[in-house]
């Protein structure tokens, strides 16, 4: 006979919250747990598998909605793959954006720490940085203390 778990032994095994084990379980990406006697789940041996196919599904970003629709086909007899590549291609376009947004990112916090002269706040010359508080009430505090210096300087 298989191994059956207990939710703390498969919780313990698969570093998975208890109650995540259960919420999979309620959606129907876990197979149902038998219940001992006194009400105590157990799961089969076969609960590793979905919950590697989980983690896996999770790692390419379908969501819990697609896990679920995945399995669904599958019992059905059907395979889904159609479904799950035009999941992955969908998802390889956002990351593919995503990625390009970093990069831009990258490239403006590279101008901005080369405003900097000697890393100290107040050496900040990119203009950048600093310009972040103009319009808070903040920068009018500054301006006060500071008898109406700008809190921020001219690149250059």
């Amino acid at each position: 006979m298989a191994a059956a778990w207990s939710i703390t032994a498969l919780s313990k095994k698969t570093t998975v919250p208890a109650a995540t084990l259960r919420y999979w379980e309620h959606l129907g990406l876990l197979p149902r747990a038998a219940r001992t006697h006194t009400g105590y789940r157990m799961f089969a041996g076969e609960v590793l598998q979905y919950i590697e196919f989980v983690r896996r599904s999770k790692a390419m970003g379908l969501s819990l909605r697609q896990m679920q629709r995945v399995l669904e086909v599958a019992r059905s007899g059907r395979t889904p793959c159609p479904e799950v590549e035009q999941w992955i291609r969908a998802r390889l376009v956002k990351v593919e954006e995503q990625i390009r947004q970093l990069q831009s990112l990258q490239q403006q916090l590279v101008v901005v720490s080369h405003g900097f002269r000697d890393g100290s706040a107040d050496s900040d010359r990119s203009g950048d940085l600093c310009s972040l508080i103009v319009g808070l009430p903040e920068e009018k505090k500054f301006r006060e203390r500071n008898g109406g210096e700008p809190a921020c300087f001219d690149a250059g």
